[in-house]
Order: structure tokens, then sequence, then C-alpha cells
């Protein structure tokens, strides 16, 4: 019996010890970036880093920047955004010349919304106060 009980004192300490133990898999979930990940995702994150510093060295090394411009502008003369179909047909309107009628090719309405006595009516209104007798009355100077 005491061989049994040291036997299962010596199986339990060792259970003990075993969870206590901190176990290292092969595979470690967390590198330095903090991002758990799969192996592939792992492997693809580390390429696309390493690709970063290679970038990052490439333009310590370079000596100017050049910045490439578009072949139209977005944003026209007139303040309007537009695609390049619209922008060269804006253009292609602004570009036109307008024709403004003179005076006498206007025509006219068959009546004046404004009077000589320059009140804006309607026809039948205007027909109203065509017919009325004008008075004007002035008061006396004191």
């Amino acid at each position: 019996m005491k061989k049994m009980n040291q036997i299962l004192f010596a199986a339990v300490i060792a259970t003990t010890l075993s969870l206590a133990s901190q176990a290292n898999a092969q595979y470690k979930i967390n590198e330095d970036d903090g991002i758990a990940a799969s192996p592939r995702l792992r492997q693809t994150l580390n390429e696309r880093k390493a690709e970063a510093a290679a970038a990052a060295m490439a333009s310590k090394n370079r000596a100017t920047t050049t910045v490439a411009t578009a072949g139209y502008r977005v944003t026209g003369n007139d303040g309007i955004a537009a695609s390049p179909k619209t922008r060269q047909w804006l253009n292609e309107q602004a570009s036109k010349s307008t024709v403004v009628p003179s005076s006498a090719a206007v025509a006219s309405a068959g009546y004046q919304a404004t009077g000589a006595d320059g009140i804006a009516a309607s026809p039948r209104l205007r027909q109203q106060l065509n017919e009325r007798p004008v008075t004007i009355m002035v008061a006396p100077v004191k």
C-alpha cells in the first residue's frame, strides 16, 4: 500500500508540474506586430513587411520625387467638377460665341406687365388701371 501511495503522489506532482509549466508550441500565433494570424496570412504579412522596408530604403536613396499630373483638369475655370467627356463638352460650349439679340429684335408680349405708371399688373388689372381716371391730390404746404 505504501508503494501505491508513493506512486500516486509522484503522479500527482508530475501532473501538477506539467500543468503549471508553460507549453511552447511550434507555431507562435502573435508576433511582434500583435496580430494573430494563420500561418499563410503570417507569411503574407511578413512578405509585405519586407517589401515595405525595401521600398523605404529605396526612397531614402532616391534624390528626387516625380509627381504625375492628369491630362485634364477636373475642375475647370467655370468651377464645375466634371468627367473628361463632360469637361470637353463644357469647354466646347464655352468656346462657342453666344449671340445676344438686339433690343429691336426682341419680340414683345401682347401686353406689358409694367405700365407707364410703374405698376406691374396682369392684363385684366392693367386694363382696369388704364380705364380709371388718374387723380392726384397734393397736400397744401403750410
